[in-house]
């Protein structure tokens, strides 16, 4: 068992897509969404995605008017940026994206379109140093 769950993981590192989810700030924030399960949607992310990407927690992509923001960093690709991943729906359609070869290889689905945004000098630097890139 262990030994499959290694092959997976060396797969999806293989792979090189990482999907970051913000987990600082907002984004995980009980005050701020206080109805929204953050551990479940962090979790069903990493089983939807074992085996094609690593899915990484982020202290803070300040982003947080976007909360809560997940990031698709595609190897020697740009990242695509996701706001507002608030349910189970928009959580799967991420994954959904990823598992279908992300950017260059999948439309997006439209709870993914609706949410991309354009992120800043500030949040493209807060993800640098979030996959160590500082």
């Amino acid at each position: 068992m262990a030994r499959a769950k290694r092959r997976r993981e060396q797969a999806a590192d293989a792979a090189g897509t990482t999907v970051v989810v913000c987990r600082g700030g907002d984004c995980g924030s009980r005050a701020k969404h206080p109805d929204i399960d953050h551990v479940g949607l962090l979790r069903e992310a990493r089983e939807r995605l074992e085996g094609v990407a690593r899915v990484l927690p982020s202290a803070c992509l300040d982003a947080c008017e976007r909360s809560n923001v997940v990031v698709v960093v595609p190897p020697d690709e740009e990242p695509v940026w996701i706001g507002e991943v608030l349910d189970a729906d928009t959580n799967a359609a991420v994954c959904s994206f990823v598992r279908d070869g992300g950017p260059s290889a999948a439309a997006e689905p439209i709870e993914v379109e609706l949410r991309m945004f354009r992120p800043t000098r500030r949040n493209r630097q807060e993800l640098e140093h979030e996959l160590g890139g500082d």
